[in-house]
């Protein structure tokens, strides 16, 4: 599964771009960004937080030339193309698939609203339009190159990918990949735990 995620070159990740595992942005942010991106989106952008078949990462974006981040591209029901609709995995919107969350303020956008209108015209980016876009419009995403830099206010040449995934509460992994463990509850009460990795 992951390797149709870097086919679609969802896996863009810039190299050192913050020490910390959650990308420049502390855990306990992190989890707060993420409890609020749960709170509105469960059940109408994803139904199994942790499972890449479903949502499990985010992309961090940052200030140009800065180290700072200014938001996270979600890509939620990643899978749910090649699932039948109606199943589990299957989308619930497949409109709803691309959201822009603001790290300071918090606030969550669809992420249609920063796409390109038109791309540099150089043979990278003629390339990107003719090779990857229509894949990339096959999946329903929007990858972080699509996203228009001078609305958005972040650089959208380099991402962090951050991956969430779901353990036993009661059996965290050893070691964890964060000190403190991301903890989120879900609107019908239930807990779900998170590691929390970048790459």
């Amino acid at each position: 599964m992951r390797f149709l995620l870097l086919l679609l070159g969802l896996g863009l990740a810039a190299p050192a771009r913050a020490s910390s595992p959650a990308g420049g942005i502390e855990p306990a942010r992190m989890q707060s960004l993420l409890q609020g991106f749960v709170d509105k989106l469960y059940l109408k952008a994803f139904r199994h937080l942790g499972d890449e078949r479903d949502f499990d990462h985010g992309h961090v974006l940052y200030a140009p030339g800065s180290k700072a981040p200014v938001a996270i591209l979600y890509h939620t029901q990643e899978l749910a193309k090649d699932e039948p609709p109606g199943s589990d995995f299957g989308y619930l919107d497949a409109s709803a698939r691309n959201w822009i969350q603001w790290v300071d303020r918090g606030g969550i956008e669809n992420a249609d609203a920063y796409e390109r209108r038109e791309f540099p015209d150089t043979a990278y980016w003629r390339w990107f339009q003719a090779e990857r876009v229509p894949v990339l419009r096959e999946y329903r995403t929007i990858v972080d190159k699509m996203l228009d830099p001078a609305r958005l206010g972040a650089e959208t040449s380099e991402s962090l990918q951050l991956v969430f995934t779901r353990f036993d509460c009661a059996a965290p992994p050893s070691p964890s990949p964060l000190k403190s463990p991301i903890d989120i509850k879900l609107p019908t009460g239930e807990r779900v735990c998170l590691a929390l990795s970048a790459s």
